[in-house]
């Protein structure tokens, strides 16, 4: 408001200067040519007062337009075209009323009150206006109109941050509580007022030091002069805990924060309390807790020392709470090292796993993987044979409410008479175990990138962090999660090929909707096929029974044979899946291309394990060799069989053949939904 009547003071200095020019100008009857220079002498006159940022006009006594400004018309841009020496000010309000919408009360303000000083209205397009009238020596009017649109803007911008700041200290949790230089209270919060009991009437204005029991009341002021004096922080800008006065007289301990603000010379501090009552509380009970469960582990320890058998014990978070002494000789364990609360059920198995030292060909081995197998099957036994000879039988045994004890008997003597029956039986199995823990090794190591590709694809998937923009990209992130996840499933039945060797391959058979695989499994390919120059096509009837059979094995093989189709099939070619019912009854799945195809001895070749049709280095195409094996190995499995019908240069028609017992009725696969 002051700017606004310094504004409309200098407004009217420079309306009496014009006037008094205009004065002179028509102190006598002007000729044509002396009123022409008249009115030029006005425009200048007028120009040079508004600088270019204000809008200037001037009135007669009448109030009619006499001459105004370009930046007069377009501040009034509404009626710009209106605005014209000799137009009555009257015409003007009743103009601009008509195009803004305002209504007769408004007019009656403007035309009631045209002498107001320091005037602010917005525009129907958004602009504030401040206008200001002063009256000329000679009777006439000076009015200015300047847009203050930045200013309010600045203006309510910072109502709206100070409203926001209040609005946070008014609804955060933590007590807010801001004082000066001489300990007066100057703001607190209503979290303050619930820590402490005090209503805000009552402590502001009065020392802060009403909030502190002793000694911290008698030393505060001196904290704040020896800063202010010194520069040296001993609160400042630092946490501590202390301890608060409650209104009925309750000490009780607080977190407190101490922040200093300056503005314009004058120093604030700004002091965050916490009430800490409750999780002291909680602390004093942990430390309380923690006295009884040393001494109870004490006693559980000496009883576990004085046993033959070696004991390790692990708490519901796989963390080692108890180990005697007959398991730290029987494993050869470091005993300084290995003690209760410093490794986990992980890596004590690690240990064992390091230490494993096996004694004949028989021997089982302790190996990392087996933690894993501890957690979901509690109830184990298997043996463990030390670096010094001894072979133990290790028993799992699952605690009440969780945890897991682990025993260890010395079986040395048995383990030795049944050495000479194990050698025999190890000579033939230890190349198969050593591709076993191949597979299983490098399975481990797959699963870790093709966790987090399944997992970001899932949240994108279900848009969790926001819209997924364009739509067209959610079938794209359809496509990667249900390929990472059967990609993950994938590599969990490598493991299952030595399995299907031995004829253990579990199924879980449900009602399988073979015609919704094969067309997601293509859909999973086409982009791949069309990197290609492949056409990939599905050929299904209309109705197609359901399969029982286990759906994500039948996923797997459709995709192994569609991959191998795809790989075998140069640029141009044509990949086609089809599925019907046969007469005789049988389920079919035909899978063909018009690719390189194989001979007979080819045939003969794939079908074996880690074995492919081109066996050089350099051979064109890559892969384990495991697919086509695990594929049949699969349809074996529910009972069924694979042919393979080709040719070189001819391409390959894959048939999985399922018997009639597999197909489903709709009443039985209704029953089994």
């Amino acid at each position: 408001m002051d700017f606004a009547v310094l504004a409309a003071g200098a407004g009217a200095m420079a309306g009496s200067a014009a006037t008094l020019a205009w004065m002179l100008l028509r102190r006598r009857p002007p000729s044509p040519p002396e009123q022409t220079g008249a009115a030029a002498a006005q425009q200048q006159l007028v120009e040079a007062l508004s600088n270019g940022t204000d809008g200037v006009a001037l009135y007669d006594s009448d109030y009619r337009l006499i001459i105004c400004n370009e930046r007069y018309r377009a501040l009034l841009k509404p009626i710009y075209d209106l605005i014209q020496p000799g137009i009555l000010f009257e015409e003007i309000v009743h103009a601009f009323a008509r195009r803004e919408g305002y209504d007769q009360a408004w007019i009656d303000d403007r035309l009631n009150n045209r002498a107001r000083i320091g005037v602010e209205e917005q525009f129907s397009d958004g602009h504030w206006i401040m206008s200001s009238a002063s009256r000329t020596h000679d009777g006439g009017w000076l009015r200015i109109l300047r847009d203050i649109t930045i200013r309010r803007q600045a203006q309510l911008s910072l109502e709206n941050t100070v409203g926001w700041l209040k609005g946070i200290m008014d609804t955060v949790v933590d007590g807010i509580i801001t004082i000066d230089e001489s300990g007066t209270v100057l703001s607190f919060n209503p979290s303050a007022q619930r820590i402490f009991g005090y209503a805000v009437e009552e402590v502001v204005g009065r020392n802060i030091s009403m909030l502190m029991p002793e000694p911290y009341r008698g030393q505060h002021d001196d904290y704040i002069h020896n800063y202010l004096t010194s520069g040296v922080r001993r609160i400042i800008g630092t946490g501590r805990e202390v301890q608060g006065l409650h209104r009925d007289g309750t000490i009780f301990p607080i977190d407190l924060a101490v922040t200093e603000m300056r503005d314009a010379g004058m120093r604030t501090f700004i002091g965050v309390v916490r009430d800490i009552t409750q999780r002291k509380r909680v602390e004093t009970a942990l430390v309380e807790g923690e006295a009884r469960f040393r001494t109870q582990a004490t006693r559980l320890q000496a009883i576990i020392d004085n046993m033959a058998q070696g004991v390790a014990v692990f708490a519901s978070d796989d963390a080692l709470i108890a180990l005697n002494e007959a398991a730290i000789r029987m494993l050869g364990l470091p005993e300084a090292e290995i003690t209760p609360g410093t490794i986990d059920i992980s890596l004590f198995m690690a240990l064992l796993a390091a230490t494993d030292c096996p004694c004949g060909e028989d021997a089982v081995r302790v190996t990392s993987d087996l933690a894993e197998n501890i957690r979901e099957r509690p109830e184990m036994v298997f043996e463990h044979c030390a670096a010094n000879g001894v072979v133990m039988e290790v028993r799992s045994s699952s605690m009440p409410g969780g945890g897991l004890i682990l025993s260890f008997t010395d079986v040395t003597d048995r383990k030795r008479t049944e050495q000479t029956l194990r050698e025999a039986r190890d000579a033939a199995e230890r190349g198969n175990r050593a591709k076993n823990t191949f597979l299983a090794n490098i399975s481990h190591e797959l699963r870790t990138p093709l966790n987090a590709i399944i997992g970001f694809s899932e949240m994108m998937k279900h848009e969790i962090f926001g819209p997924l923009e364009p739509a067209n990209y959610r079938t794209y992130v359809d496509d990667i999660h249900e390929s990472g996840m059967h990609l993950l499933e994938l590599i969990n039945d490598i493991l299952d090929m030595s399995k299907a060797e031995a004829g253990m391959t579990d199924l879980q058979e449900s009602a399988v909707d073979v015609a919704d695989i094969i067309r997601t499994s293509v859909r999973m390919m086409t982009r791949r096929a069309y990197n290609a120059g492949l056409t990939v096509e599905d050929d299904l009837p209309e109705r197609l029974p359901m399969l029982l059979a286990d759906e994500r094995r039948v996923r797997q093989i459709v995709l192994n044979l569609l991959s191998n189709a795809v790989k075998f099939t140069d640029d141009g070619g044509r990949v086609s899946v089809a599925a019907r019912v046969d007469p005789a009854g049988n389920y079919l799945i035909q899978i063909a291309d018009n690719g390189i195809g194989m001979s007979p001895e080819d045939l003969v070749k794939v079908m074996e394990p880690f074995v492919q049709a081109d066996t050089r280095l350099s051979r064109k195409y890559e892969g384990s060799g495991l697919g086509l094996p695990l594929t049949k190995a699969l349809i074996v499995a529910h009972g069924g069989t694979l042919t393979l019908d080709s040719a070189p240069g001819k391409g390959t028609t894959a048939t999985v053949t399922f018997p009639p017992s597999r197909v489903m009725s709709p009443d039985m696969a209704a029953a089994n939904i």
